[in-house]
C-alpha cells in the first residue's frame, strides 16, 4: 500500500484544524469573535494603526472594518483618536480594558496549545513551531500575490 500524498494529509489536517478551532473560538475569545481579535492583536501591534491599514491587512471593504471598530468602540476596547499627521484619519489605539482583554485571551491561548502540546518532547515542539512559522509566512505571501496580482 503506498504512502498517503503528504499534500492530502496536509489538507485533512487543516480541515481538522478549522473545525476544531471554530469550536474552541468562544472558549478562547469569549465573547469577541475572531475578527473582532484580529482587529484589536493588530492594532495592538501596529504604532499607529487606522482603518485603511486593517482593511488592507484582512483584505476587507471598509465597511466591514468600520463596523468591527464601531462595535470595538462601543464596548471601549478600541478607541478613535484624530491623527495630528492626518487630518482626515483617525488613529486606532487599544484601551486599558482592551488590553486586559488581549491578555486575559492570550493566557488561555498559551494554556489551550500547551495542554495540546503536553507529551511532546521538547525538540519536537521547537521543529514544529519553525515549520509551522515557515507554512504559515509562504501561505500569507501566496495570498498576498493572489490578492494583489490575480491569474484571471
Amino acid at each position: 500500500m503506498d504512502a498517503p500524498d503528504p499534500i492530502d494529509v496536509i489538507h485533512d489536517q487543516i480541515i481538522r484544524f478549522s473545525r476544531n478551532a471554530r469550536m474552541w473560538q468562544h472558549e478562547m475569545y469569549g465573547e469577541l469573535s475572531f475578527v473582532a481579535y484580529a482587529v484589536l492583536t493588530f492594532v495592538a501591534a501596529s504604532e499607529c494603526a487606522h482603518a485603511a491599514d486593517l482593511a488592507a491587512a484582512y483584505g476587507l471593504d471598509k465597511s466591514t472594518v468600520s463596523r468591527q471598530i464601531g462595535e470595538l468602540v462601543g464596548r471601549e476596547l478600541l478607541e478613535r483618536s484624530p491623527d495630528p499627521r492626518h487630518a482626515r484619519m483617525q488613529r486606532l489605539e487599544v484601551t486599558t480594558q482592551g488590553k486586559r482583554v488581549l491578555r486575559a485571551i492570550r493566557r488561555r491561548q498559551r494554556r489551550g496549545l500547551a495542554e495540546s502540546l503536553a507529551g511532546w518532547p521538547p525538540e519536537d515542539i521547537e521543529t514544529f513551531s519553525t515549520l509551522f512559522a515557515r507554512f504559515v509566512y509562504h501561505l500569507d505571501a501566496a495570498t498576498h500575490e493572489a490578492t494583489t496580482n490575480p491569474t484571471h
